[in-house]
């Protein structure tokens, strides 16, 4: 196997939302290693009495997968399904290895849709996904898909660089008379260590 970088990752939560009935959580489940990338769950919860519908995106319950810097950094859902259901491609997003001591999305084209779902949360309901970090190597899926690359990024970054990645969630409610939030964000940042 080629010699990589695995790096240790940490997560750190935005505040709590204030006046609304949820509470949002992420976790770091494993860092990155040889063997496999680094992971995180993430969860929502109606921790209020009554039902509760929300607006999701395509992924439930955070559906902004790229971080904030160029999207150098993806987070993709590990459930296969989720991500057929998601991507619309059958195809194989996270590597079964490092790809050149790298662990990169497979040079797959795949974009998320963005859409809102309503989900109804009863009192108490948690909803989770756990979310595979990967490098995103966008130079190489846009050359194998035949588009024009742009991009801010150096051409000279490395995999999995080192530093702060933000990720913002916006979440919204289903307006009904009873109704007593407003949209909110939250946010959370991954670090990549040195």
């Amino acid at each position: 196997m080629a010699s990589g970088r695995y790096p240790r990752i940490t997560v750190t939560e935005g505040p709590q939302p204030s006046e609304v009935p949820f509470h949002l959580n992420v976790e770091k489940l494993r860092d990155f290693s040889p063997n496999a990338p680094a992971q995180i769950r993430g969860s929502f919860e109606n921790y209020s009495s009554e039902e509760q519908t929300v607006g999701f995106g395509a992924i439930q319950p955070y559906s902004n997968i790229w971080s904030e810097d160029e999207g150098w950094l993806v987070l993709i859902p590990s459930d296969r399904e989720t991500q057929k259901h998601v991507f619309g491609t059958t195809e194989q997003i996270i590597p079964d290895r490092p790809v050149e001591g790298c662990w990169q999305t497979n040079l797959v084209h795949f974009v998320r849709p963005d859409v809102i779902r309503w989900q109804s949360l009863n009192a108490g309901e948690c909803i989770q996904s756990e979310y595979t970090v990967l490098h995103y190597p966008e130079r190489e899926i846009l050359e194998a898909t035949m588009d024009k690359w742009v991009s801010g990024r150096p051409e000279d970054m490395g995999c999995l660089p080192a530093g702060e990645h933000r990720f913002a969630e916006s979440f919204v409610p289903k307006v009904r008379a009873d109704t007593s939030w407003e949209e909110f964000e939250w946010s959370y940042t991954l670090t990549i260590e040195e």
